[in-house]
C-alpha cells in the first residue's frame, strides 16, 4: 500500500507541474523565406464558357424624336454617337430595334423594318464620325407622299463586339428575335 500512494503521490505531483502554466514568451524573430518549390503540371483545358456580356453594349428604349416636325417624305433620328473604343464599324454587329405599343402591351421588330399598311420603311444608318460612329434610325415613305413616321413609340440597339461573336456572323444574329438575344446575353 505504500507503494501505492508512493506511485500516486508521483503521479499527482507530476501531473500539477505539467499543469501550470505561465506566460507565453516573447514571439521570436521570423525565419529566413524558405526555396520557391517546383512548378506542378498545368491541368487540362477547361471547357468554352457561355457567351456573356462583358463587352456588348445596349441602349435603354430611346423615345422616338425624329429631326424634323410634320409630314415628311423621310425623316431620321440619332441613337447615339460612339467612339472607335466602344464601336468597331469593320467587325461589331449592330442590331436596332422598334416597339410598338404600351409599356405592358407591345411588339419588338428588327430594323430594317416595313411597314407595307402605312408605306414606311424603317432602317439603321450608321454615319462614320471622326473617331466613331453615328447610330441613326430613318424613316422614309415608300410612295412619293408624306408620312408622320409614328408606328415605332422607340427604338433599341446592341452591339455585340467582333470577339463575342463565338463563329457566328451578323446574319445569324439578324435572323434571331429580340427574345433570343437579350436571353443569349443577359440582356435586361
Amino acid at each position: 500500500m505504500k507503494n501505492l500512494m508512493g506511485c500516486v503521490l508521483v503521479i499527482l505531483l507530476s501531473a500539477s507541474v505539467i499543469s501550470c502554466e505561465g506566460e507565453d514568451g516573447a514571439v521570436g524573430p521570423q525565419g529566413e523565406q524558405g526555396p520557391q518549390g517546383e512548378q506542378g503540371d498545368q491541368g487540362p483545358q477547361g471547357d468554352q464558357g457561355d457567351t456573356g456580356t462583358a463587352n456588348v453594349i445596349y441602349s435603354d428604349w430611346i423615345a422616338r424624336d425624329f429631326v424634323l416636325d410634320g409630314a415628311q417624305q423621310s425623316n431620321f433620328q440619332g441613337l447615339d454617337v460612339l467612339s472607335s473604343s466602344e464601336f468597331n464599324l469593320a467587325s461589331d454587329v449592330v442590331l436596332v430595334y422598334g416597339r410598338n405599343g404600351n409599356d405592358t402591351d407591345y411588339e419588338i421588330y428588327q430594323l430594317p423594318y416595313l411597314l407595307a399598311s402605312q408605306n414606311e420603311y424603317y432602317l439603321l444608318r450608321l454615319l462614320d464620325t471622326t473617331g466613331g460612329a453615328s447610330l441613326q434610325v430613318e424613316a422614309s415613305t415608300t410612295d412619293s407622299g408624306t408620312n408622320l413616321f409614328t408606328f415605332f413609340n422607340d427604338f433599341r440597339y446592341i452591339i455585340i463586339p467582333g470577339g463575342q461573336t463565338a463563329g457566328r456572323s451578323a446574319q445569324d444574329f439578324e435572323k434571331m428575335s429580340y427574345e433570343e438575344i437579350t436571353a443569349l446575353f443577359d440582356i435586361k
